[in-house]
């Protein structure tokens, strides 16, 4: 009779690399950066919404409109 030899079962450990640490002038940075992206942002929609009002304000004074309580004057007075 033939005797079979014991399986043995390969085993492999996965190891994944290792990360960069993160310090406290990464999350520091991180913060300001952020904070800076706002701000731009907001200076941006502020130097749009000033543009619109004031494109506003000149189209609405070549209607002929007066700037106190958008009535016209008729002049029909003597």
């Amino acid at each position: 009779m033939m005797q079979s030899q014991p399986i043995t079962p390969f085993v492999y450990e996965v190891v994944e690399p290792t990360t960069a640490t993160t310090t406290v002038l990464d999350v520091v940075l991180g913060a300001v950066a952020v904070a800076g992206a706002l701000a731009a942002t907001a200076v941006v929609l502020g130097i749009a919404l000033a543009g619109f009002m004031l494109a506003f304000r000149r189209l609405r004074r070549q209607d002929g409109l007066a700037s106190g309580g958008g009535h016209g004057l008729l002049g029909l007075g003597g």
